[in-house]
């Protein structure tokens, strides 16, 4: 997705926006890939905007008996900061279907940095090494929750939530975010994407084509 693309999309919504742009080229590519749908207007639609991030393989070191650290003396490694990146892909989404009343942005997580509970994992020497999900240098989802608001994780966040502040009524949409401490299987990750973009589809049905809304 051109980054071109979606500056023009903003000024079309309103002329304030969509004008700064320093790089030509630059894009948008979640890893996962984007599904749109044709709709009665003849525009097409995202329905579905899938990414995957693996941070922290500590689990997998433990099982395999390796240190880790400069002196190779270390059960866990200091985690990075690399699944930030993910934020900029959000929000370029945000500005593109900021009209939308749906927002299908999906987000699977997996790793060690990503525990939503305490683990013990045991070497092959018979040692337990604890994991904890609260330990601010092994744990870095807390940096993408601010993507769905600090709503629950593992839930289907596509239909965009209103709230009242004061007398004003603001629109947000938040990213599904899905996370496991290991590798996801396709098999896993293809219900929770079908949900999305179904949610998505039931949203836009008003505005697909006949064939389409079927």
């Amino acid at each position: 997705m051109e980054k071109e693309e979606i500056n023009r999309k903003l000024n079309t919504l309103d002329k304030r926006l969509g004008h700064t742009l320093f790089v030509e080229k630059s894009s948008v590519k979640p890893d996962g890939g984007i599904i749109e749908v044709l709709d009665n207007q003849e525009q097409w639609r995202i329905i579905l905007v899938s990414e995957a991030k693996h941070q922290g393989k500590d689990i997998d070191n433990i099982l395999l008996g390796k240190m880790v650290g400069k002196r190779k003396d270390q059960d866990l490694m200091v985690a990075g900061n690399a699944i930030e990146r993910s934020h900029k892909n959000i929000c370029e989404f945000r500005n593109l279907m900021i009209a939308e009343d749906y927002f299908p942005y999906v987000l699977f997580l997996q790793g060690s940095n990503f525990l939503i509970e305490t683990q013990t994992i045991t070497r092959p020497d018979g040692r337990k090494v604890v994991l904890k999900h609260d330990n601010g240098a092994l744990n870095r989802i807390d940096r993408l929750t601010a993507a769905n608001y600090s709503m629950p994780i593992n839930t289907n966040s596509c239909k965009n939530l209103f709230i009242e502040i004061g007398e004003k009524r603001v629109m947000l949409q938040a990213v599904s975010i899905f996370t496991k401490a290991v590798e996801w299987g396709i098999e896993e990750m293809y219900p929770k994407m079908l949900e999305v973009a179904e949610t998505a589809m039931e949203i836009l049905k008003p505005e697909l084509k006949e064939t389409q809304s079927k």
